[in-house]
């Protein structure tokens, strides 16, 4: 069994994923897998968002597609709605598909998906949405359309078996774990929340490096430790959206503790003063 392997970070928002796609499935019809795709529908897009603000800006991009969930809240749909119960169904090869006949009608499916990688065509009164391209691979293809056209290798066509941690350059993750849909696309390195900013004396006109950082997650108490670069830098990564307090110290100086920083997708916390300890 095969599925796609995600590594953002290697995406440079190119979009040729994107126009392989509509290359594929705009005008054709690959029923009963896939009808003609409508216009407006991207059945592989790159999420990108600007998060943090200034010099500590980070520009995120994130592909994203049907991710053929095991536990396919589009597949329950159909089968507990009033459409055909076989208008949505998983292969044996994982793929999920939406039968291009019976899936007519069938609002649900599309309403259900908490992704919102499923589009309605109005045209066909029909739910849509990436089908791996599976008439390609029941032909002998070796890959999606969308990996081949990615010249970074930000998306790979990989066996389900490989996906052990032994095998991975970085942890093995799943988009939206909190779904708990059970996906089938694989991801790593997501993009995660940070924290940063810089330290410095404003008496002494100097960055101040070597201050140590506590960044404690104020609803799950859960710390990380960071110090200053030579430039009074600092970037806590890795960390969740959430409030925070940030406690500062660095010998000769007086301490400094920063509550209620809110964090959502990252947070630029700007200069921070840390004065002498008074003589």
């Amino acid at each position: 069994m095969k599925t796609i392997l995600v590594d953002p970070s290697l995406c440079i928002q190119c979009c040729d994923c994107q126009i392989a796609c509509k290359d594929e499935h705009c005008d054709n019809d690959w029923s009963p897998l896939a009808a003609p795709q409508e216009e407006g529908q991207f059945w592989i897009q790159v999420r990108e968002k600007q998060v943090a603000s200034g010099s500590r800006m980070r520009q995120e991009r994130v592909p994203v597609m049907c991710q053929q969930c095991k536990d396919a809240p589009c597949i329950a749909a159909a089968q507990a709605g009033a459409g055909h119960p076989e208008a949505a169904y998983r292969r044996e090869d994982g793929i999920v598909i939406f039968d291009t006949d019976k899936a007519r009608g069938c609002h649900e499916i599309m309403d259900a998906c908490p992704y919102g990688v499923v589009y309605w065509n109005d045209v066909l009164d029909l739910p849509q949405k990436c089908t791996m391209c599976a008439h390609l691979l029941d032909v002998g293809w070796e890959r999606p359309r969308c990996v081949a056209a990615c010249p970074r290798d930000a998306l790979r066509f990989v066996d389900t078996s490989e996906l052990v941690p032994e095998n991975m350059y970085a942890p093995l993750e799943h988009l939206h774990s909190e779904y708990e849909t059970n996906p089938s696309v694989a991801y790593v390195n997501i993009p995660k929340p940070f924290i940063a900013g810089e330290v410095y004396s404003p008496t002494e006109e100097r960055c101040l490096d070597d201050v140590s950082l506590t960044l404690v997650n104020e609803s799950t108490l859960q710390k990380w430790n960071a110090k200053t670069d030579y430039f009074g830098e600092f970037k806590i990564e890795d960390i969740s959206d959430g409030s925070y307090t940030l406690i500062l110290d660095k010998e000769g100086y007086e301490g400094k503790r920063i509550e209620r920083l809110e964090v959502h997708g990252a947070l630029n916390a700007g200069s921070i003063a840390l004065y002498r300890t008074p003589c």
